[in-house]
């Protein structure tokens, strides 16, 4: 019996031993497994601090020097010429650690120079410097005329001859900066939105007659399939994929019972689709002011598809959108 007993008592001990082990068990690789988990958290954490809608966090911000480089580019001459495209990606600017001096001046024109850091959103001027000794590709940038870094050396081989094209050679792009600084030490970062580099100029520009309408919200546009012959056309010669220059005119449609006024929308000159009776109401007044003098009103638009199915959208202010200084501006008789 007491043999018996001391059976039992053993296979008790082990059970429990085994029971614990289990409950406190760890992966087999923990140093692997915590190490995956912690890399994904910081993937996450960059990819949130870098969306170009949100500031970064402190540690993100490049600190900068005022010591000055040893070549010098040429400012903007003109007033430099806005990309074509609303469909933009977000780039990076190098060299803000050797513009301390003109980032604090910024900040100091438009905001404030402090530890707790602020953002600013003033355009920049890009400007290509074939001059430039190390890099003959080079794209400067600048902002309210204060140079504060250039394009990262891949992103200029790619634009450094397509803004070189563009009229005046100069491009103004959406742009941010942000800056924190001390006493002492400064960390800023700027960074540029702009399309493609191949859709930095209209593919299709239109007379000097049109009064060209800044780009605003999208708008579709109905009733593509009605003019699919001419759409299959401009895909083939244009791509698939690609913003255009559209221009809209009054219309008046003949239905059963009554007539209705709409607004046409024409790609070289031929019609691609018409408005909703919504979107016709916020773009009919600045067509009928446009036509009573003469003129046609242009914008943006994108063409999509292929030639069986294609789709075409405005980007463009509708008429509430403009103030009256803008009004007078586009209207203006140049």
């Amino acid at each position: 019996m007491e043999i018996m007993i001391g059976v039992i008592f053993i296979a008790f001990l082990v059970w429990v031993v085994a029971r614990h082990r289990r409950g406190s068990g760890t992966p087999q690789n923990p140093s692997r497994s915590l190490g995956q988990q912690s890399q994904l958290r910081v993937d996450i954490d960059s990819s949130l601090r870098r969306d170009f809608g949100r500031s970064p966090t402190s540690p993100e911000l490049r600190r900068v020097s005022g010591r000055t480089a040893d070549h010098v580019p040429h400012p903007p001459v003109g007033a430099g010429e806005a990309a074509w495209s609303p469909r933009t990606q977000q780039l990076e600017v190098a060299g803000e650690w050797y513009r301390a001096d003109e980032l604090r001046a910024l900040f100091t024109r438009h905001s404030k120079v402090s530890d707790s850091g602020a953002e600013l959103r003033l355009p920049a001027t890009l400007v290509p410097d074939a001059a430039n000794p190390h890099d003959p590709k080079a794209v400067a940038v600048f902002v309210d005329g204060l140079h504060v870094g250039y394009m990262e050396r891949a992103d200029a081989q790619k634009y450094h001859d397509a803004i070189g094209a563009l009229p005046g050679g100069e491009l103004v792009a959406t742009s941010r900066q942000w800056l924190r600084a001390s006493a002492t030490d400064t960390w800023a970062r700027v960074t540029l939105s702009l399309p493609l580099p191949e859709h930095l100029k209209c593919p299709n520009p239109l007379g000097a007659d049109c009064i060209s309408i800044p780009p605003g919200s999208t708008v579709q546009v109905t009733r593509e399939v009605d003019h699919m012959a001419h759409l299959a056309g401009l895909l083939d010669q244009y791509g698939s994929d690609t913003v255009v220059a559209a221009s809209l005119r009054a219309m008046t449609e003949q239905r059963p019972r009554s007539t209705i006024d709409v607004v046409a929308v024409d790609i070289d000159g031929r019609q691609v689709g018409v408005l909703s009776p919504t979107q016709t109401a916020n773009f009919l007044p600045l067509v009928r002011r446009a036509e009573a003098e003469g003129r046609r009103i242009s914008c943006r638009a994108s063409l999509r598809g292929n030639t069986l199915k294609a789709d075409v959208a405005l980007h463009a202010c509708k008429a509430h959108e403009l103030d009256e200084s803008e009004l007078q501006s586009l209207f203006a008789t140049h």
